[in-house]
């Protein structure tokens, strides 16, 4: 068996026993749900999505459908992911589960833990759905790849309708941009070729409750778009992150995966300050594209009069930075690429269009969906339920979020590779660097003061020594 994304991995083994007792009470759960029936469930991820739209307060960002979807919904503003990269934080928010005590498994977490999943019976909150007789259905970017899947948890997996063109997977990545518009149809890309798909299924879907995950590409790199979408912005009025000086944190890289993986960069990389300014300009055309299809989809499930009996979830599965700290990319522990969107519409929603400031995380939603839908999940997920926060934004809520990561730049202060928990409370982050998570030597430790420093620019950590040992202890659990 795999190990290392979850705790005692290898210690936890759930017999036949406890599966039968899973589906009994299951079936108890569906027998105790309203008459009016059990509500569906439409969960949108998009694909390195940071907060950057109108709705968070991004003003020249073009996101016009996402903001009026937020105009009926609950808007996270402070939701944070627990692992920042694709397949690990997609691993956790569909297993609940946090990487509490070894975050080597990243993009193909799904893969390395297949037996465990398959041994706690409930493998994904999908499944879980799917076990009380949801139609559970997956189409594009939900886990990670396609030999990173849930086997268990999908009545059907989804292809993008007929034969496009997908200029996101070509071959040699080498010899293409990071960022292009061309003059090509929405369809002709993945997004909207799979936007179609999910219109034409919606119209088929018959009168049992669906779970149907619906994974958008954009706005991952390579950022290509339909040209329409570049030419909504004026690249010189978008603004651009303070490149400032290099980050004392084992945090930073060299955006490997954007400077290693495409071409045509300028001379002087990501130091020439016009390139900066295409690829951001590049980012901000795959959000619009992608709002597009979001809208498309939206106005097909009120066209249908869905939207009287589904909850809808947005979700980005991570952060990204768009100059801050001088990376383009994730892959670390700073607030860019741990804060992500979560917006959520439920059909009875009390005060909808509000927002709330409470500290939520990515596991979290397992439980809440679970629960209204009526519906148990297992013991042994971390995740806490919000339905508190959706019933009343202005409540406090969790006191922190806890985020793992790893070091991907050069070896810092000699220490080739360290791992990291980060937690944000309201004031502060505080980060804690050791070889191993919870094993040995606290080897770095930042501490950034929300407050007075939103962006993260200046380590505090040794004129507050009292607020970093109050924090340690909150990390150790004590």
């Amino acid at each position: 068996m795999k190990t290392g994304f979850i705790t005692n991995l290898t210690t936890c083994c759930f017999g036949i026993l406890a599966m039968a007792q899973q589906a009994s009470e299951l079936a108890k759960a569906a027998e105790d749900r309203p008459e009016g029936g059990p509500p569906n469930v439409l969960f949108i991820a998009i694909d390195d999505l940071r907060p950057e739209l109108g709705c968070y307060g991004v003003d020249y960002i073009q996101s016009p459908r996402i903001d009026a979807f937020a105009e009926t919904a609950r808007l996270f503003s402070h939701h944070y992911v627990t692992v920042p990269t694709c397949g690990a934080s997609r691993y956790a928010l569909l297993t609940g589960l946090s990487p509490r005590s070894n975050p080597e498994a990243g993009n193909h977490a799904f893969k390395e833990n297949l037996e465990f999943t398959a041994q706690r019976g409930i493998e994904s909150f999908p499944h879980l759905f799917k076990e009380a007789g949801y139609e559970t259905l997956s189409i594009g970017k939900i886990c990670h790849g396609k030999q990173d899947t849930l086997p268990r948890s999908w009545s059907r997996i989804l292809s993008p309708r007929g034969k496009h063109p997908d200029f996101q997977n070509n071959s040699g990545k080498k010899q293409r941009p990071a960022a292009r518009g061309l003059d090509l149809p929405d369809a002709a890309y993945q997004d909207g070729a799979m936007t179609d798909t999910v219109i034409d299924t919606l119209r088929t879907l018959g009168d049992e409750p669906f779970f149907f995950a619906v994974g958008f590409t954009k706005p991952h790199l390579p950022f290509w778009a339909p040209k329409k979408y570049f030419d909504l912005y004026d690249v010189e009025a978008i603004p651009q992150a303070d490149w400032g000086e290099l980050p004392d944190s084992p945090s930073y890289h060299p955006s490997f995966e954007l400077m290693q993986q495409y071409g045509h960069h300028p001379e002087a990389g990501l130091e020439d300050s016009a390139y900066r300014k295409q690829l951001k300009h590049g980012y901000a055309a795959c959000v619009s594209f992608v709002d597009a299809q979001i809208g498309r989809i939206l106005d097909e499930v009120k066209a249908l009069g869905l939207d009287e009996n589904t909850i809808i979830v947005l979700w980005g599965d991570h952060g990204w930075h768009l100059g801050e700290h001088r990376i383009f990319g994730k892959h670390t522990s700073f607030e860019r690429a741990l804060k992500s969107v979560l917006i959520v519409r439920t059909p009875d929603m009390k005060h909808p269009g509000r927002s709330t400031d409470a500290l939520v995380q990515s596991i979290d939603l397992y439980p809440t969906l679970a629960q209204l839908c009526s519906l148990k999940p297992p013991a042994d997920i971390d995740g806490r339920p919000f339905l508190d926060l959706l019933d009343d934004p202005k409540l406090a809520g969790p006191e922190y979020a806890l985020s793992y990561n790893q070091s991907y730049g050069p070896a810092f202060r000699g220490q080739p590779r360290m791992y990291a928990v980060s937690l944000r409370t309201r004031d502060y982050r505080y980060i804690q660097w050791q070889r191993n998570l919870g094993e040995g030597e606290i080897l770095f430790q930042e501490l950034y003061d929300h407050r007075s420093d939103p962006e993260e620019k200046e380590n505090v950590a040794a004129r507050e020594p009292e607020v970093v040992k109050r924090l340690e202890r909150v990390v150790a659990g004590e």
